[in-house]
């Protein structure tokens, strides 16, 4: 074929690699249910239909060395499947290391960067597990077939993630635009101009929900990535870890997945390499030889809560004090009276660590303060339960979306500031004789209860307006504790665009993002656990 007439074969690209990673995904997932149980034949049914899709998909692309290596590595599989080749540990670690040096060609290919994958070494160790073995029997024809996906009538596309963002703006605009000409005609008594509004209002907010929900996706998306990563992270120190996942159906936005991927790496991780013990110290302590750690994903009204928890030995708050004592976290002097709380709020602080080596896994510090970065830049928390001998749970608590949020705007002095309103259960007035000090505290006398108390305005060191007696408290509420945050007014509620600071802007403490009010002012979005601290939420409510 002449060369001005070849196909243009690169067009495909993109759906080969996202078909590809779809093989990964079951291949990895079906080599991890058979490494657990080696009767199960269908497990190799699955691997091998994906090697052949894989082969064929490669060979129409013409990345020959990715098709004869997908090839290669159907071998051991189709023995298995046979009999001829028994199911071993040692096997299946061979074709592990296969799978992994196939993806890595393939990855090659899609990100378009880096020298050729060498995957030599890999397909010598395949050939050798093979090469002891009858020679391979004729491909059943039947078998082969049976690895060609059938095409159905599909009423889903493709639709890049660029394009959806895209709408997803274009929404915040159409929002913020509202909010103008909603602040425009604030008093007009035209009934025609406010139906219109009204009308807009509505298909506005219907456009906004289809939006959003296109740019859902399961959270196992990711979850999915993580039982190999904790099968060989395992592997490598010796330790028997049961990894379970709970929830991988709930939905969250792309954005907000795609952002805490990492972030989840490094608790999975952590979980492993501090908490979960060898196999022979669980044993001696009384526990299964076989560590827990499992993910979780739940809905909460307009949050979703991901856990890590593991059942190992959880944290030794006396070692944690001495590390932070000796990074410079907490002053000797003052160690003493330091609460757990406090020495708990530590271990987010860049450079902690008390790991006595650096590895590959541990060491550096910089781990939980991505954590908390990450989260706190979408908007959301972390926050962390331990007991000492039993495992720990991080659980992170994420918004459903990140751009439009339902706020409450509030005045403090003459500044106006917006806060997610769904953290705010209930606001009321309060006379200064509510307000009581309980050492160098304050606590707000709520019911039959008191609660710690924080004005806004001393926190932030704005001036009190003169004339201003009263607050209003917004009673907030994170997991079962309560607050109650002074400001001196609430002036609405609306939704707002919210932007995320940029990185040196993201770095003070307080505040999350900004957004443009109706009249044009920028209102910056509070960050209230940033702003008080993690430790005032954590004290306890008394009952009077």
């Amino acid at each position: 074929m002449p060369e001005k007439d070849k196909l243009d074969l690169s067009i495909f690209l993109e759906d080969y690699c996202n078909d590809a990673k779809e093989y990964f995904r079951e291949i990895n997932s079906a080599m991890l249910e058979l490494e657990k149980d080696h009767s199960k034949v269908e497990n190799l049914n699955e691997i091998f239909r994906a090697l052949h899709s894989l082969k064929s998909s490669s060979n129409m692309l013409e990345f020959t060395d990715i098709a004869e290596f997908s090839h290669l590595c159907e071998e051991p599989i189709d023995r298995m499947r046979k009999t001829a080749l028994p199911i071993t540990q040692d096997a299946i670690d061979v074709i592990f290391e296969a799978v992994d040096a196939l993806n890595a060609m393939v990855n090659q290919k899609c990100e378009k960067k880096g020298d050729k994958f060498d995957h030599r070494a890999a397909a010598d160790k395949v050939k050798r597990l093979i090469s002891n073995e009858a020679p391979p029997e004729q491909e059943v024809i039947g078998t082969a077939r049976s690895a060609i996906p059938t095409i159905e009538k599909t009423e889903t596309v493709r639709v890049h993630v660029d394009i959806l963002n895209s709408l997803f703006n274009l929404v915040g605009e159409l929002i913020l635009n509202k909010n103008r000409i909603d602040n425009l005609v604030s008093g007009s008594e035209n009934k025609k101009l406010r139906s219109a509004l009204s009308a807009m209002d509505h298909i506005i907010a219907e456009l906004q929900e289809n939006v959003s929900v296109s740019r859902l996706v399961p959270a196992d998306e990711i979850f999915q990535k993580f039982p190999r990563m904790v099968r060989d992270l395992a592997k490598e120190q010796k330790k028997e870890v049961e990894f379970e996942v709970v929830g991988g159906e709930n939905e969250l936005d792309k954005s907000v997945l795609d952002a805490i991927g990492e972030p989840l790496i490094h608790l999975i991780r952590n979980s492993i390499d501090h908490g979960i013990e060898l196999p022979e110290i669980r044993e001696k302590e009384g526990k299964k030889r076989t560590g827990t750690v499992k993910l979780v994903a739940k809905r909460a009204e307009n949050n979703i809560l991901i856990e890590v928890e593991d059942d190992g030995k959880g944290m030794d708050m006396a070692h944690m004090k001495e590390a932070a004592i000796n990074k410079g976290f907490i002053k000797p002097e003052e160690a003493e009276a330091v609460e757990d709380s406090d020495i708990m709020e530590t271990i987010f602080r860049p450079g902690f660590s008390t790991a006595e080596k650096v590895t590959g896994v541990s060491g550096r510090g910089i781990g939980l303060d991505i954590v908390r970065t990450a989260t706190k830049k979408l908007g959301g928390s972390v926050e962390v339960a331990t007991e000492k001998g039993r495992g720990s749970r991080f659980t992170l608590a994420l918004p459903l979306t990140t751009a439009v949020v339902q706020t409450l705007m509030v005045g403090v002095g003459e500044h106006v500031f917006v806060m997610p309103s769904d953290i705010v259960i209930e606001t009321l007035d309060v006379k200064p004789e509510f307000i009581k000090e309980v050492g160098k505290d304050k606590a707000l006398v709520l019911r039959k209860n008191v609660i710690p108390f924080i004005s806004l305005a001393e926190v932030l060191n704005i001036p009190v307006q003169e004339g201003q007696k009263n607050q209003v408290a917004l009673i907030i509420q994170r997991g079962n504790r309560f607050i109650g945050v002074g400001v001196d007014a609430v002036l609405d509620q609306t939704e707002n665009i919210i932007k995320p600071f940029d990185s040196i802007a993201a770095k003070f403490k307080g505040f999350s993002g900004g957004t443009i009010l109706g009249d044009g002012r920028v209102a910056l979005m509070l960050d209230i656990p940033g702003l008080i601290g993690f430790e005032t939420l954590r004290k306890e409510v008394y009952s009077i």
